[in-house]
């Protein structure tokens, strides 16, 4: 079998394991359906009411919680806000339904949007009977609280992710049970946001600790994690005072730093390190644990080597986009590899390759152990830096902030770019961060959506010739959702 065919049925083999998970765990209410990171225990909500009696079976039910958001982010997440954006492309042999988030031609069968919409709901259906049952047990109140609003702010960060994708969506927050196959109109993109600010302000009362040690609790949301998703919320809506305010607290609690070389942030050894402070957990432990990231990103070894497939590719134009001697571009992207089995070195099949998720030592195909890190340190920094800019212009603290990004970004060399910014107006600042955000944070799952906050998808995805239009400012709901839920509406233009 040729190598791109040999990737295609891989690719399809892995959306096929996932999509059977979910639907699964959708048929039955599964709380443990397919694979869970934190805790390796099956939990099912199917008798609940036996199911919520100690303060092992509340880890258990959160555990649960955070099992789903393998499913949310990782490619998918890939596909919906890099695919979709100026700096990533894909070959075609990976088929149309990938293609299409590239040329902007997805409908609204496309089976990822059913595939993210119904993980989503499911991840906030266990969120939901957490919040709704741990309350009843008898256990020390400090964990409870804390139970608790982790599962608020696994709940927040999910509709976040719902309605910057979709807009209007239905908001449940009680157990449902069937989580997607009811009558269940959309709410107001605006009610949906109260929601997810009042689910993070509980969670952010909920004396969550600034850092886990203990052994199954490394990955669970912080005091750190609740404010940066709350600074970026804000950022969203515009608030900029409520960022600054809460990047701030990040900043100042001194529990997060940046790594001093750019190229430690993304190796699997360092994962949960000082600049990551909420990750999506993947492991390769056990079969079917692991990132398929890996697999989907890296140069092309024939397997079972190394695992590469090299389907996705840096955009020329954005690779070019790079200040010269920008440190990143080289840690980033890359056109050839030394293979470590033979020692011999392989060029790139279709361009550049992204080097982020590269994993020498995977456990199999799909299953290396790189996180997907959902906010880093440097992304509170420009949030900050952006947040200040937009209520008093480039004050020294917001190009301080900035040119801390800036400055790891020379690796050491003073003289190499990019240098530091000064003398800019408001305008000027505004659009040397987006640009840094995309240097810094690229191909890590936030391209589309900062192109939307500032007002810019449109623009720069014309730009750089790929078709777009007004209704691609929102993704279709589904159709298989609008099929089995009569009460849902569909998007203008799909």
């Amino acid at each position: 079998m040729k190598p791109q065919y040999k990737f295609l049925s891989k690719m399809l083999l892995f959306k096929g394991r996932t999509l059977w998970c979910g639907l699964l765990a959708l048929v039955l209410i599964l709380g443990g359906s397919c694979k869970n990171n934190l805790v390796e225990k099956p939990y099912s909500f199917l008798g609940e009411e036996n199911s919520f009696k100690t303060a092992s079976d509340a880890t258990v039910a959160l555990d649960a919680v955070y099992d789903r958001l393998r499913t949310i982010y990782g490619m998918t997440m890939i596909n919906l806000a890099d695919l979709n954006s100026e700096e990533l492309n894909v070959e075609s042999t990976v088929g149309a339904t990938i293609l299409d988030f590239k040329t902007n031609t997805y409908s609204s069968s496309n089976p990822t949007f059913d595939s993210f919409y119904t993980n989503c709901y499911l991840l906030i259906d266990r969120a939901n009977r957490v919040i709704k049952n741990v309350p009843g047990i008898a256990m020390d109140a400090t964990a409870k609280a804390q139970v608790i609003g982790e599962a608020k702010f696994l709940r927040a960060l999910t509709y976040f992710n719902l309605v910057q994708a979709f807009g209007d969506v239905p908001l449940v927050t009680s157990p449902t049970s069937d989580v997607v196959n009811v009558s269940i109109p959309r709410t107001a993109a605006n009610d949906i946001y109260t929601q997810i600010i009042n689910d993070l302000k509980d969670a952010d009362a909920a004396g969550l600790p600034v850092k886990y040690t203990a052994a199954g609790t490394i990955g669970r949301a912080t005091s750190g994690a609740v404010k940066s998703i709350l600074a970026k919320v804000y950022l969203t809506r515009k608030d900029y005072t409520n960022t600054v305010l809460y990047a701030k607290q990040v900043i100042d609690s001194k529990s997060y730093s940046l790594f001093l070389d750019y190229k430690n942030i993304f190796p699997p050894e360092n994962k949960n390190g000082q600049e990551h402070i909420f990750s999506a957990q993947y492991s390769c432990v056990k079969t079917a644990y692991g990132s398929p990231m890996a697999e989907f990103f890296s140069i092309y070894f024939s397997y079972p080597i190394n695992q590469g497939g090299g389907a996705y590719n840096v955009e020329p134009a954005y690779v070019n986009s790079y200040l010269s001697g920008d440190y990143r571009k080289q840690v980033t992207i890359i056109t050839q590899k030394v293979n470590p089995a033979n020692n011999q070195l392989v060029s790139a099949r279709n361009g550049p390759c992204v080097d982020k998720y590269w994993d020498p030592l995977p456990c199999a195909e799909f299953d290396a152990r790189n996180n997907f890190m959902i906010i880093r340190y440097a992304d509170v920094l420009l949030m900050y830096a952006e947040a200040i800019n937009e209520v008093n212009g480039p004050t020294p603290d917001a190009y301080d902030a900035i040119n801390q990004v800036r400055t790891r970004a020379r690796n050491g060399n003073s003289s190499a770019n990019p240098q530091n910014l000064t003398g800019l107006s408001q305008a000027q600042f505004r659009d040397a961060v987006l640009q840094e955000r995309g240097w810094e944070l690229c191909f890590e799952g936030h391209r589309r959506w900062d192109l939307l906050r500032t007002g810019k998808y449109i623009s720069t995805l014309q730009a750089a010739g790929i078709p777009v239009s007004q209704k691609n400012l929102l993704y279709p709901i589904p159709q298989h959702q609008i099929d089995v839920n009569p009460a849902l509406t569909q998007n203008p233009g799909y």
